[in-house]
Parts: C-alpha cells; structure tokens; sequence
C-alpha cells in the first residue's frame, strides 16, 4: 500500500493544481447561482475523476504482473511515455505563455476614436460564460474539465501505480479513493468553506481569481515538468 501512495502523492497533486478548474470553480462561487451550483460542478468533477481512474485501473490489472524484483519494460515505458508527454505539455504552455507575453499592446484610444475591442481567447469566452451557469450545466462542466489533456495523462499514470501493483482489491480501492480525494481537495475545501461564511470568503475568492489568472501559465509548466521528471525517473526505475 505504501507504494501505490508513494506513486500517486505526486500525481494527485499535479490533478490538484490544475488552474481552469479551480478559477471556474471561483467564477460559480461568485456567480448570483454559485451555492447550489458549486456543489453540483463538484459533483461532476468527483464523478469524472473516479470514472477515469476506475476505468485506468482497471485497464492496468490486465497488464502482466512485474516480477518480484520490480523489473518491468511494459510498464517503464508506459511511465516514460506518459512522463515525456508532460514535457511536452510543459514545454507547449510555456512557449504559449511566452509568445502571449511578447503580443504588443493595444493602441491607445485617440479622442473621437472608436475604441478597439480586445479579442477574446477561447478560454476567456468559456470564463465569461461560467458566471451564468445553472447547477445542471455546471455539474457537467466539472465532468468534462476532468477530460483535459493532462488530467487524462495523470490519470493514466495513476491507473497503472494502482492497478499493475498487484495489490489486493481493497488496498486498489482505497488507492482509487485516495486519488480523487487529494485531486478535488482544491475545489472541496474553498465550496466547504464558503457554504460556512460566504460574506467572508468572497474577498479570498476574488484575490485567488486574479493571481491564477496571472500566474497559472507559470504555476502549469513547473507542475507539468516536476512530474513529467519524477514519472519518468519512476519509469526507469522498471527496467
């Protein structure tokens, strides 16, 4: 058991300290529907995340068993390739990130001027819309935010910590759990906490908006290339 923890800690982490769905998860907080609505958005992200790591645990069982000395190149390369994945994830966010940094500044506005519309991104348009969902529309934005590209990789490498272990079910049951538990904890605790004094953590709320806003492109890569290093080094480790 204290493998397969040691293996997904790092993982459910880099599931934890996904930017989008915490700064949606935010935006429903603020919005005029944001009480029931919060609760059902977590619904979906619970209920996504269990499904995949279920359904990749469950993939993983029918992998060979690694020998008693730990050697095994299926698996290894199965980590290497998620690990490498993650580089260049990391590598493509922070090469966004830095072009988006090097767009010139908008003309100023002369008098008389019309003035010149900022285009918006897709993710932009997506947050501008989060505000006015209702409980049903965000209970399956929070399954689907669990799709994204990199949870689908953490989730794989997951399902192979836990299922390839060869441990019996009620320790995979638990691994299972645990993941999704220590992956939601950043949107739970900040719901829990504004069901129990929302007049006092809008403040927080808005104050955690903003400096994602600015920094998730930051906070992302150095995620992205930490585990990307330590799935691989654990890769290697099989062979």
């Amino acid at each position: 058991m204290a493998g397969i923890i040691g293996h997904i800690l790092p993982l459910a982490l880099g599931v934890a300290l996904s930017s989008v769905p915490i700064v949606v998860m935010v935006l429903i907080l603020l919005s005029p529907r944001g009480r029931w609505s919060s609760l059902t958005y977590l619904a979906g992200a619970v209920v996504g995340l269990a499904g995949l790591t279920t359904l990749f645990t469950a993939v993983a069982t029918l992998l060979p068993p690694a020998p008693a000395e730990a050697k095994s190149p299926l698996i290894a390369t199965i980590e290497a390739a998620i690990g490498v994945g993650l580089l260049v994830m990391a590598a493509l966010r922070w090469r966004t990130a830095r072009r988006l940094r090097r767009q010139p500044a908008l003309p100023s506005v002369a008098d008389g001027d019309p003035p010149v519309a900022k285009p918006q991104t897709a993710t932009a348009r997506l947050m501008a819309r989060v505000t006015t969902l209702g409980p049903v529309a965000s209970l399956g934005l929070g399954f689907v935010l669990m799709l994204r590209p990199k949870n689908l990789l953490l989730t794989i490498a997951a399902g192979v910590a836990i299922g390839a272990s060869g441990a019996p079910l009620s320790e995979v049951v638990i691994g299972i759990a645990l993941f999704v538990v220590l992956g939601i904890s950043t949107l739970a605790a900040p719901i829990i906490f504004a069901f129990a004094d929302p007049a006092r953590m809008r403040k927080p709320l808005e104050e955690t908006r903003v400096w994602i806003e600015g920094n998730s492109s930051t906070v992302t890569t150095i995620v992205l290339l930490v585990l990307g290093t330590v799935i691989i080094g654990s890769g290697l480790a099989h062979y």
